[in-house]
Parts: structure tokens; C-alpha cells; sequence
């Protein structure tokens, strides 16, 4: 390559010196060393490219390794010492736009190992009033091509899951295993949640649809790590002689510390929607229920 570029500071000069006394004839081509160099003399101006050449001898555009354009005494060069050449991408080969960050608010629920949701071993919830809330603050993508707009997807995350319980009992731990007591004779709960604050850190992988095609659809998948950080068992109370109270009644439970959720999520742009299943017990075994998280839901990319 070196030895071509001195041709071409030797060649191009003597060839502007010419212009004023023989023309070349236009679009001149000259094979030089797997190199091919194509002279333009238009009636104003000299065009000079250089290309590397495929191994079949086929040209491609993206191989351009020199542009030369003279015109009146002055010059403009453009060199690449590579097989390629840095061009303008078109917008639809964008950067890759990961789906992790954002918000998401969800319904939470309990399943078994065979996908059956609610009332699982002795639990039963009310649905409308069980939720999650996702707040991901940090994503970060590893591009895997970007012809077809695959990529892997990280980050971190903060979930606070609700699971709003649907009889007249609370969580509490009891010799040594966390189980459902019932209110107090005369109490009725009005409320009776189990809370959990979790991290949360994903690897996904996505799959875009890119404005090549005129949309933004996109699905990916993967594994949630999950690290539990809080929980508490708390209620809401009224009594027989109407008086009213809440409290916490009691903590830690013997959730699993660590965990792992599948997810799988789809959409638009920056909203889609998601669903997310533990295969692990949300219990530490043989110290709980057996009954595993699973949770659908919106997210907002942000």
C-alpha cells in the first residue's frame, strides 16, 4: 500500500500538469498491484479513486482506499490505509438501542413448577392488587451484528414486589419456617401484603428490527439475577370495636437471598411488555410455601 501511495504522489501531480497541455481520455482505469485506480476527467475537474479488489476481482464500493478531486490549481485527498473506508451508516443501520432501562409496572402473582397460577400451596393472592414496579438505571449492550440487529443486554435494577394476600392471615415466621397465621380472633385485616426490595442484573439476549424495515419491534430474552436486599410481612387492621391500625409484623421470612427470574420481553420503541418467571421457590427449601414469582406486565424505555 505504501508503494501505491508513492505511485499516486508521483503520478497525480504530473498528471494536473497535463491537464493543461493533453487531457486524458475520461474514466481511464489502470490495474497497479491488486489495486484499481479509476481517473475521471471531466471539463472542469480530475477525479482519481483507488479500490482495493475483492479476491475474485469483483469491485465493492465500502473498499475505497483513496479519493483525490483537482480543480484549478487546488487539490482534495482522502486516504485510508486499511481495506475499508469510514462511510456515513443510513439511518436505518442505527446504533444498537438496548430495551433494559426504564420503568415497569407489572401484576405479580405466585405459580407451582407446572405454570398454575394462584392458590398454590395454601396461598392465595388478590391479583388485581399485587404488582411489581421495575426501575432498570443502568443498561449497557454488546453489539453482536449489525446487519441483523443482534446484540447482548446488561445492567442494574431496583424491584419492589407487593403481593397483596387474599384471606384474613399474614406471613410470619414460626419455628424456624415462614407460614400463614391468622388474624387474631375479632381483628379483620383490611390489608395484609408481604413486601420484598430486590437488585436486579440482566443478560439478554435481542433481537431488533431496525428502521431498514420502517419499524422499531424488538424481543429479547434471557436470565434476571435477583438479589433480595428487604422484606416484611405487614398488615392493615380494624378491630371489633372499630378502632383502626396497621403495623409490621414481621421480617427477613426466609426468602431466598439470591435468585434468578426468566424473562421475555417484547415491543415497540420504547414501550413493550414482558413476562418474567422464577424457577426457584420464593422460599428458602422447606422453609416456606412452595411457590414460585411470576409477574406480567408493561415496560417504558427511557
Amino acid at each position: 500500500m505504501k508503494r501505491l501511495l508513492w505511485i499516486m504522489v508521483a503520478f497525480l501531480p504530473m498528471v494536473g500538469w497535463a491537464m493543461d497541455v493533453e487531457p486524458l481520455m475520461p474514466d481511464t482505469t489502470v490495474y497497479i498491484e491488486g489495486k484499481k485506480i479509476v481517473v475521471k476527467d471531466g471539463e472542469d475537474r480530475l477525479k482519481v479513486r483507488v479500490y482495493d479488489m475483492a479476491p475474485d476481482g469483483d469491485l465493492t464500493e465500502n473498499e475505497l482506499v483513496f479519493e483525490g478531486h483537482y480543480k484549478g490549481g487546488q487539490s482534495y485527498e482522502k486516504r485510508k490505509y486499511g481495506k475499508s473506508i469510514t462511510i456515513p451508516l443510513p439511518n436505518w443501520n442505527r446504533d444498537f438501542d438496548p430495551h433494559w432501562a426504564g420503568l415497569g409496572l407489572g401484576f405479580a402473582n405466585v405459580a407451582d413448577g407446572s405454570f398454575h397460577v394462584n392458590e398454590i400451596d395454601g396461598v392465595s393472592l388478590r391479583s388485581e392488587k399485587s404488582w411489581e414496579l421495575n426501575l432498570n438505571f443502568l443498561e449497557k449492550e454488546f453489539r453482536l451484528s449489525r446487519r441483523y440487529g443482534w446484540g447482548l443486554v446488561t445492567g442494574v435494577g431496583i424491584r419492589w414486589d407487593r403481593y397483596r394476600l387474599d384471606g384474613n392471615e399474614h406471613f410470619q415466621r414460626v419455628d424456624g419456617h415462614t407460614v400463614l397465621v391468622p388474624a387474631p380472633e375479632g381483628v379483620t385485616y383490611t390489608k395484609s401484603r408481604l413486601n420484598i426490595t430486590s437488585l436486579t442484573v440482566p443478560l439478554l439476549l435481542e433481537w431488533q428490527r431496525g428502521r431498514r424495515w420502517d419499524t422499531d419491534f424488538y424481543i429479547s430474552a434471557g436470565v434476571v439475577g435477583v438479589l433480595k436486599t428487604a422484606s416484611s410481612s405487614k398488615i392493615k387492621y380494624r378491630d371489633e370495636n372499630g378502632g383502626k391500625g396497621k403495623k409490621k409484623v414481621d421480617e427477613g421470612l426466609y426468602l431466598r437471598p439470591i435468585s434468578m427470574d426468566f424473562l421475555v420481553q417484547m415491543g415497540y420503541d420504547w414501550i413493550g411488555i414482558y413476562l418474567k418467571y422464577s424457577p426457584f421457590e420464593l422460599f428458602e427449601n422447606n422453609k416456606g410455601p412452595a411457590i414460585h414469582p411470576v409477574s406480567l406486565g408493561i415496560h417504558l424505555h427511557i
